[in-house]
């Protein structure tokens, strides 16, 4: 409890001292009640299933710092550690009975403690979420734009940050991002936040209990398949029949590496964004998760505190195995290179490897992203390259074994090549490089890279285009 969290802020509500209880849900799924701590910050305590320990609590912490560490706003989710002793019940505290909602008693909160083991300190497991800050405004839909905000220009179903969220949720095995479990909030800055909350259903946990097969293969109501079965007659079997859905560890839940297919995984309900997610937004998605290292795979575990080392590990090697089928899947279907810039430095003269003349020219330099994420060695890979002006080709098409482009044509500089042919406006000299990865004797999609050449300065990226 008194780690720090990822934002840099203290992590969790004060260890010692009185919680106050504010609000309480005791049946359900989820269960948990509010309090307000002695810092005076206020928190939704969130338990586990006593059938499930440490399930719910480690897919929230672990899937709360994936989506933080690729960029998106979240609340502080924090696995901590309580004495019921030291919980208190507030005097404005309400529980639903029935129909009807009535003052908390302490009784309420003993009943719900009761199910649950204290640990070696005699305390009791949850996860913390920290109320985030801001006036909440109600749901992120994933369609359309908010009324009254002048900054909301592009409808939600055509923004790349929530389309692409499709392939990050396919990793952790979101399957209930819906807009419910979503908040805008008015900051006193005047402007909305978007946070994407409840990540009590990813990984190997549904809520209370653990995920069961069809979760990521199929929407609860899937008009896609209910015809197949129907014409077969009952003959046709959904793949989802023939996979065991006991997990291996109760901390994990069912979450497996093996039976994942990352173009087709799905939601449980269908979102409007992921419907629209287009190629280059899944090759944005998936650059977000290959981005993730092992060793940040192992960090990010180790906060949910899993006590079993065994069940740690497995859910590693699981989330290791499940982001490596995201890239391989994706950048098969976008050629991966990436980071481009232009550098100078020694190239050989002519522009061909090999040559022992060589001179100081610009080179375009790339990051082929499949081998720096281990998927594949730089010594299966070839490029293919060829540089356009207004369409006409400058040259043959040439091969490197390196992620680089000399600049040049038959030794000169771009430069120099664009001077002799007269071109002096700015988009006379925007030239533009194709360049295809080759392994195994087939070629990837071209990549178009718009590379402006000026008189006396170095060169310059200004475009890309994805094919």
């Amino acid at each position: 409890p008194n780690q720090r969290d990822t934002t840099g802020t203290q992590a969790g509500p004060a260890p010692n001292g009185t919680w106050t209880v504010t609000s309480g849900k005791f049946q359900g799924a989820s269960r948990g009640f509010q309090i307000k701590d002695p810092r005076g910050d206020r928190y939704l305590i969130k338990l586990d299933h006593p059938d499930w320990p440490e399930l719910m609590s480690s897919a929230e912490v672990i899937s709360t710092k994936i989506l933080h560490g690729a960029g998106y706003h979240v609340p502080q989710n924090t696995i901590t550690y309580f004495s019921p002793d030291q919980l208190k019940v507030g005097e404005e505290a309400m529980v639903q009975a029935g129909n009807k909602r009535r003052p908390m008693r302490r009784e309420d909160l003993q009943t719900l403690l009761a199910p649950y083991d204290l640990g070696p300190d005699d305390k009791i497991r949850g996860v913390a979420s920290k109320f985030v800050e801001g006036e909440p405004l109600g749901p992120i839909y994933f369609q359309g734009t908010r009324d009254g905000d002048e900054n909301d220009r592009v409808r939600h179903e055509q923004r790349r940050e929530l389309r692409g969220l499709g392939v990050i949720g396919s990793w952790i095995n979101d399957t209930d991002r819906r807009h419910a479990n979503t908040l805008a909030a008015y900051m006193e800055d005047r402007y909305v936040k978007h946070y994407i909350l409840d990540m009590g259903s990813t990984l190997g946990a549904n809520a209370g209990g653990p995920h069961r097969p069809i979760h990521g293969q199929a929407y609860m109501i899937d008009q896609r398949k209910i015809p197949q079965a129907i014409l077969a007659l009952g003959a046709y079997r959904f793949p989802w029949w023939h996979v065991d859905p006991t997990p291996r560890y109760t901390a994990v839940g069912y979450f497996r590496a093996d039976v994942f297919r990352p173009g087709k995984w799905v939601p449980t309900y269908p979102n409007p964004a992921f419907e629209k997610m287009t190629l280059r937004d899944a090759y944005w998605g998936a650059k977000i998760v290959m981005s993730f290292s092992d060793e940040d795979l192992r960090a990010i575990v180790e906060t949910a505190q899993i006590s079993n080392p065994d069940a740690e590990a497995h859910l590693v090697e699981v989330l290791r195995k499940r982001r490596d089928k995201i890239g391989r899947y994706w950048f098969d279907e976008v050629n991966p290179l990436d980071r481009f810039s232009v550098k100078a430095a020694a190239a050989s003269a002519g522009g061909e490897e090999g040559s022992s003349a060589a001179s100081e020219l610009p080179v375009l330099h790339f990051d082929d992203l499949a081998v720096m994420g281990g998927l594949e060695t730089a010594q299966a890979r070839r490029y293919t390259y060829r540089i356009y002006v207004d369409g006409d080709a400058l040259g043959a098409r040439r091969t490197t074994e390196r992620s680089r482009v000399p600049l040049a044509m038959g030794g000169t500089a771009l430069s120099s090549v664009l001077d002799e042919q007269g071109r002096s406006g700015e988009h006379a000299r925007v030239v533009r490089v194709d360049l295809r990865t080759v392994q195994d004797g087939e070629e990837s999609p071209r990549t178009q890279v718009y590379v402006h050449v000026p008189t006396d300065a170095t060169p310059r990226v200004v475009g890309l285009q994805r094919r």
